[in-house]
């Protein structure tokens, strides 16, 4: 044994330098890549770290958006506060504190109908807006309606028909001819000329009191016939 340890003592004692320097290159590679390698490790495991934070954060942004949006849809359903005026066949008239939502139901619940009130034409399901005014008739009331809708209509009718009636009994001083003109008393053949020439002259007559500006018409004349004449 001694004898191979002096055969490899010589050489290795001869080239100790050369074998020091391999070792110091063979432990820097192997630091090297010991050092190399565990920051490799270090970024991934960074990397992987972030991307989970990331993840994590877009998914509580997601909830934030949501439990946000929720909110803003409770609100656009939120009620607001009105008052309506009642009137009519109820027990208890009066401006009443309601719901937007609420409809006109609930109104009469707090109102409370008269034994006497007609629904006939009262939509309970409409719904209560601000400022409205529900009216709730009694049930003669639409008979005393239609009867005084039915009186108004007749006289208007009436009216209408005197005031046409009167309207063709008079002569009409742009239209009428001689002839028409000769019916109307206080109007002889040269008036009725003269009132043709006027209005072919000056055009049609703006106003009855423009007759005055016929040759032969005064204030007496005008004031005599003025009653069965039009323009």
């Amino acid at each position: 044994m001694f004898i191979e340890w002096d055969k490899w003592k010589e050489p290795l004692l001869k080239y100790k330098i050369i074998w020091i320097s391999i070792a110091l290159i063979l432990i820097t590679i192997c630091l090297y890549f010991a050092i190399h390698s565990t920051k490799y490790e270090n970024e991934n495991r960074n990397i992987t770290h972030d991307d989970a934070t990331t993840f994590i954060n877009e998914q509580t942004n997601e909830k934030n958006k949501k439990s946000y949006a929720k909110p803003s849809n409770k609100n656009a359903k939120s009620t607001e506060t009105i008052f309506v005026d009642i009137k009519g066949a109820v027990e208890k008239p009066n401006i009443y504190q309601m719901d937007s939502t609420d409809r006109i139901k609930q109104l009469l619940d707090k109102a409370k109908l008269s034994p006497d009130a007609d629904l006939s034409n009262i939509n309970l399901a409409e719904k209560l807006q601000d400022q409205k005014l529900v009216y709730i008739p009694k049930k003669d009331e639409k008979n005393n309606i239609q009867s005084n809708d039915l009186t108004t209509s007749d006289n208007h009718s009436h009216k209408l028909h005197s005031k046409n009636k009167l309207n063709q009994e008079k002569v009409n001083l742009n239209s009428a001819d001689e002839s028409q003109l000769l019916k109307v008393n206080g109007i002889g053949p040269s008036k009725a000329k003269s009132i043709i020439e006027y209005r072919q002259q000056h055009g049609h007559f703006e106003t009855i009191d423009q007759l005055k500006e016929v040759d032969g018409i005064g204030d007496k004349t005008l004031e005599k016939i003025r009653e069965d004449l039009t323009v």
